[in-house]
């Protein structure tokens, strides 16, 4: 008879995680996908906010955004990861697919975006221009698929 208490299921993690480990292949369409999300947002951002030096801002920081958007999101997935180890061993008893464990992945991801970009990437920006751009980036682009149990993938 099998234990159960020892059988670790995949089936809760979210994508990302789960789904670039098992099809490398995948990262072909989440890099560009992200990239792409990631110079929309800022255009459009740029281009609301009326800016002037569009292409400037773009050439400077696209691939920083790019950078600490896809850490931002790896250590939300590490956090998810490590809930899903903790709730193995039965130390931990909230489903791992609860929202007591996604949001709180998203919220750190979202956090980071914010922290990453407001005091690294646009550091050398007008105070108020980064903090729009920085909010911006933290609320269009935080990890909503954390949000999204994977058993809805299959």
């Amino acid at each position: 008879m099998k234990n159960p208490k020892k059988d670790v299921k995949l089936y809760n993690l979210l994508f990302p995680l789960w789904m670039l480990l098992l099809f490398p292949h995948a990262w072909l369409i989440v890099l560009p996908g992200n990239f792409a999300i990631d110079s929309a947002v800022l255009l459009i951002t740029l281009l609301i906010l009326k800016c002037k030096e569009k292409k400037r801002w773009y050439k400077k920081y696209i691939l920083l955004i790019f950078a600490f958007g896809m850490l931002a999101d790896i250590v939300g997935a590490a956090f998810l990861l490590y809930m899903l180890f903790m709730n193995s061993y039965e130390k931990f008893s909230v489903p791992i697919d609860s929202p007591l464990i996604t949001i709180p992945a998203m919220l750190i991801s979202a956090g980071l975006i914010f922290v990453f970009n407001y005091f690294i990437t646009f550091r050398k920006e007008d105070k108020k221009m980064r903090l729009i751009v920085s909010l911006v980036f933290t609320i269009v682009t935080a990890p909503y698929t954390f949000l999204v149990p994977a058993s809805w993938l299959y």
